[in-house]
């Protein structure tokens, strides 16, 4: 369902159907820039090189603050008791965003704060100032039920970086990473040892070995995704069929990894700022169903082209 009007008016609607319903809220709101955004100039799914996309010129932080309040109360209302919400904000007001949720969801109910460190942009040297290379996604449950599934990524190394990470080879050439031992009995590391998986140091301490697959030449090691997700670069380096002329598009990898850890095929994936419609094409493409709603018709126009595009049947409607 890909609606097109004020998302406040449209959860409304939507909340005598959906309440409790929904498993996955992802909200990628403005984040009061000041500025207005204009449309890019590619030719796929222009609708009119340099019109404005959105405006997002927010003065009063007050203001600000209550907007997203009033939607975020909305949002806690229609997600279900095993949902969670991923709302991704940056360096101006992620910190109201916090509080916010807090209030709204509590602050038992905080999972992780996310920085997806992108990466790519500089400063300039007399800037005073590091180089803001990072967004926060504040990922927030419903209640202690909500779904969330680990989730690993590969790391490949090449033989010069494991070794700079402490990975080390046996004399068959396999790479293995070591732990220390924990709590593994003595009976525990003895079977351990007859497997090949136990590391004496120069000192006599027992370390775990962890043995690293090899893929194309490179050491792969399989780590636990953690809060940092630096593994996914922004719009500027994603793939060209993938871009559009939309100006705040996230890339579908980073929607992938969140729809991924937080639902399960068939769930129900909501997205109220949803844009030029990432989250509605990763959800679809993934075996969710989705609502999506967005005030401009720019975004409305690009979502709907990109959701055709993959074969997507949907009801469009204008909250009135």
């Amino acid at each position: 369902m890909l609606l097109a009007g004020d998302n406040l008016h449209g959860m409304s609607v939507l909340e005598s159907r959906f309440s409790g319903a929904v498993d996955l809220i992802y909200a990628d709101p403005p984040f009061a820039t000041g500025e207005e955004f204009r449309l890019g100039r590619r030719k796929k799914t222009t609708q009119g090189v340099g019109a404005t996309a959105y405006e997002d010129t927010w003065k009063d932080r007050a203001e600000y603050s209550d907007m997203l309040r009033s939607r975020l109360a909305m949002m806690h209302r229609l997600l279900a008791d095993s949902g969670s919400i991923f709302l991704h904000l940056d360096w101006r007001s992620s910190h109201h965003g916090r509080l916010l949720l807090d209030e709204i969801f509590g602050v038992e109910n905080f999972r992780n704060e996310i920085v997806w460190h992108y990466g790519g942009r500089g400063a300039k040297a007399i800037a005073g100032q590091f180089p803001r290379n990072h967004d926060t996604i504040l990922f927030y449950s419903k209640s202690a039920s909500s779904r969330f599934e680990p989730l690993k990524v590969e790391e490949r190394l090449s033989a010069g970086e494991a070794k700079a990470r402490g990975y080390q080879q046996e004399s068959d050439g396999r790479w293995f990473k070591t732990a220390p031992r924990g709590d593994y009995t003595d009976e525990s590391v003895a079977r351990l040892s007859r497997e090949g998986r136990i590391h004496r140091t120069r000192t006599g301490r027992i370390r775990v070995k962890y043995h690293l697959r090899v893929a194309e030449g490179l050491v792969v090691n399989d780590r636990l995704l953690g809060d940092v997700w630096s593994d996914i670069p922004d719009m500027m380096h994603a793939p060209a069929k993938e871009r559009t002329d939309y100006p705040t598009q996230k890339p579908e990898r980073l929607l992938q990894r969140i729809v991924q850890v937080a639902s399960k095929p068939g769930d129900l994936v909501a997205d109220f700022f949803c844009g030029s419609g990432t989250t509605l094409v990763v959800a679809h493409k993934m075996g969710r169903y989705w609502i999506g709603c967005d005030q401009s018709d720019a975004a409305i126009k690009i979502a709907a082209h990109r959701l055709n595009e993959a074969s997507c049947e949907f009801e469009e409607a204008t909250i009135e």
